[in-house]
C-alpha cells in the first residue's frame, strides 16, 4: 500500500467481511504490487465486523485486480467482485 494523497483516485472493487478475508486478499495484493486501502478496515473490528469493510483499489489497477482475484472465493456470503454482483 502507497501513500494515499486524493482518495477520488481509488475504487470500490469489493466489499470485505471479516478480518481472515482481509488479511489474505492484503497478501495477495502486496505481493502483486497493487495500490489499495481498506476503507473501514480500523472500525469494523469494534463493531463485530457488523459493517463491511471496502477494498478500494486505485483505478488503474481495477482490471488488473479483478483478473487476479476473479476466481477468489470469500468466506463470506455476502462478498465478492462489485463488477459480478452489479451484472446480477
Amino acid at each position: 500500500m502507497s501513500n494515499i494523497e486524493n482518495t477520488s483516485d481509488f475504487e470500490m472493487v469489493l466489499e470485505i467481511h471479516n478480518a481472515g478475508d482481509r488479511v489474505f486478499l492484503r497478501s495477495i495484493l502486496v505481493a502483486e504490487g497493487i495500490d489499495y486501502f481498506i476503507q473501514g478496515e480500523t472500525v469494523a473490528p469494534y463493531i463485530f465486523n457488523s459493517v463491511p469493510m471496502r477494498l478500494m483499489i486505485k483505478k488503474d489497477q481495477v482490471a488488473q485486480v479483478e483478473a487476479l482475484l476473479g476466481n477468489v472465493m470469500q468466506s463470506s456470503a455476502y462478498g465478492g467482485l462489485k463488477r459480478m454482483i452489479d451484472k446480477l
